[in-house]
């Protein structure tokens, strides 16, 4: 089995079919956010709806879906159970009473680097498989991506006090997204890469 191939290890066929058609919800949220001007949120840019979906299926789905070495699940379920619990949060003070405010993110976001960093050390020291230490160094390295991006969007948005949680596709925010594509776009497809690779691996997909 070829690296990138291992690096997709951790989901069973189905798992990676199922990953990679969650990544089509980005372009249909991006759609739902933005049909209507009093949506919730305000408009949101189509590199930033991906950049949400892409994470909550890294974050939460990813780590439910995997499969095999039960230290490592248990690992990721750790981090996937930490972020539901904060999706949970979050939602209900931005939808319900209007009370998120960015520092609590930006406290989550440390106290999930902090988890993965543990989490993958011990792994590694465990010499465990390579499908674990991927996905945790991929969340970290998203982790640390969201809280630039959570930096940007304080700088450039009225933020949640205006019940703003999203930042827009307008001519304003074009370099913010420009930038935001810049470090989302390799994350991303090194994402999908692994799941394409479980999918040459069962011969779902040839070359």
């Amino acid at each position: 089995m070829i690296d990138f191939q291992q690096l997709g290890a951790g989901w069973t066929t189905g798992g990676a079919l199922a990953l990679l058609a969650f990544q089509l919800l980005g372009p249909v949220f991006w759609w739902w956010q933005n049909s209507r001007p009093d949506r919730v949120g305000g408009a949101i840019s189509l590199v930033k709806a991906q950049w949400f979906v892409f994470v909550v299926s890294l974050w939460v789905v990813a780590p439910l879906l995997a499969s095999g070495n039960t230290e490592a699940r248990m690992i990721c379920l750790i981090l996937a159970g930490s972020m539901s619990l904060r999706g949970v949060v979050e939602l209900y003070l931005c939808l319900v009473t209007r009370g998120w405010k960015v520092r609590y993110g930006l406290f989550h976001d440390v106290l999930q680097l902090g988890l993965a960093l543990a989490g993958l050390g011990w792994l590694a020291l465990r010499g465990e498989p390579v499908w674990a230490l991927f996905l945790l160094t991929l969340t970290i390295s998203t982790l640390v991506t969201e809280i630039i991006f959570v930096r940007w969007f304080r700088n450039s948005t009225a933020g949640p006090e205006e019940a703003v949680y999203f930042v827009s596709g307008s001519p304003e925010h074009r370099d913010l997204n420009r930038r935001t594509a810049w470090l989302f776009l390799p994350q991303f497809s090194l994402f999908l890469v692994s799941l394409l690779g479980v999918l040459l691996g069962s011969g779902v997909v040839t070359s």
